[in-house]
Parts: structure tokens; C-alpha cells; sequence
């Protein structure tokens, strides 16, 4: 084999692991102490904010998430004037309607709810009672699949919702269910 042959079989070597090693996935701990939680994003996210209304009052509501290609990882959180059961449990309810009026498609099944603990960010940790939320959907814009996966929880003054967002051929492919889980079993409000 010639040199000059080698060396483009080398060069073309290094350029496959030089790709197979950069992470889609940029894993990161990213603590909001406006929003009292910490959440392990798979990029750096943005931030947004808007006013929500919740049981007859416009409440502020933020926003971080972060996009791998068509998959979206978000944390909202609903500030409440006080630590009110009440209040909470409405704005669960609000949050979950919300999640699913947003998705903005027709369900392909009934949305599967289930029970879960979700661990604080406090030491020691403090299981907290939540709600899992899954939904597969399709768009009625483009027809493409959808899956949503959320996780609703409220803890004091605060109401959260960790949610992935899986469109197009993210939503078909059970491949990232990885990334998924680690991204909501890294959410832990404070």
C-alpha cells in the first residue's frame, strides 16, 4: 500500500472516531434558584418567562429547556402567591391540561398517567408525590408522531413539570428511552 494511500486511510480513521467521540448529548447539572430546582440537561438550556392563569389568577411561569435534535427537554415552574395545597393541586391540574392542549395533536391512545415519587434536591432527599404523564400523539399540522413523557410535581410555593418532547422520528424510535429517563430522574426541585 503507498504512503500517500495510508495516510488517507489514517486521516479517514481519525475523522470516524473524532465523530463517534463528540457526545450529542452534552450532559449538564443546571441549578435554578429562581425555579428552587436542579435538573441535568443534555445541552445548555435557554430561558424564557410568561404569566399563566391558574385558577382565576395570572401567575409567572419560567421555562428552561434544551433541544437534541427533535426532542425538547423543558422544566416549567408555576410560582404560587403562598404554600397552599389548594393552590397547588389546581395548578397540577391547570399544568396537566396545559401540557396536553399544548402538544397540539391527536392522541393515538388515551394519555397514561401513573403515580411517582420524585426525589428532592435536599439532603437527606425527600420523596415527593407526582404524576408521570405519557402521551403519543400525532400532529394534525404535518401528521408527524409526537411523544410527550412528563413528570408533575409541587413542592411549597412551587409547581413543576419536567417534560421531553419527542417529534418525527425521535417519537418512533424507543432508542433514546435512555436519555429520557436520565433527563427526568435528574429533575429534583429543591
Amino acid at each position: 500500500m503507498s504512503r500517500s494511500r495510508r495516510t488517507v486511510y489514517l486521516l479517514a480513521a481519525l475523522a470516524l472516531a473524532a465523530a463517534a467521540c463528540s457526545p450529542r448529548y452534552d450532559w449538564r447539572t443546571v441549578l435554578s434558584n429562581e425555579g428552587a430546582y436542579a435538573a441535568l440537561y443534555p445541552g445548555k438550556p435557554s430561558s424564557a418567562a410568561r404569566e399563566v392563569a391558574i385558577g382565576g389568577r395570572h401567575l409567572p411561569m419560567t421555562m428552561e429547556a434544551a433541544r437534541v435534535d427533535e426532542t425538547l427537554f423543558a422544566v416549567g415552574v408555576v410560582t404560587l402567591p403562598d404554600d397552599d395545597a389548594v393552590r397547588r393541586g389546581e395548578a397540577l391540574a391547570a399544568m396537566q391540561s396545559g401540557l396536553l392542549a399544548n402538544l397540539g395533536a391527536h392522541p393515538v391512545e388515551p394519555p397514561h398517567t401513573r403515580a411517582i415519587k420524585v426525589m428532592s434536591a435536599a439532603q437527606p432527599p425527600v420523596a415527593l408525590d407526582g404524576l408521570e404523564l405519557e402521551v403519543v400523539a400525532v400532529s394534525p399540522q404535518d401528521q408527524s408522531p409526537r411523544r410527550l413523557t412528563a413528570r408533575l410535581v409541587g413542592s411549597g410555593r412551587h409547581v413543576y413539570q419536567a417534560v421531553v418532547l419527542e417529534a418525527g422520528e425521535a417519537a418512533r424510535d424507543r432508542r433514546q428511552s435512555e436519555q429520557v429517563g436520565q433527563f427526568l430522574d435528574g429533575f429534583h426541585p429543591f
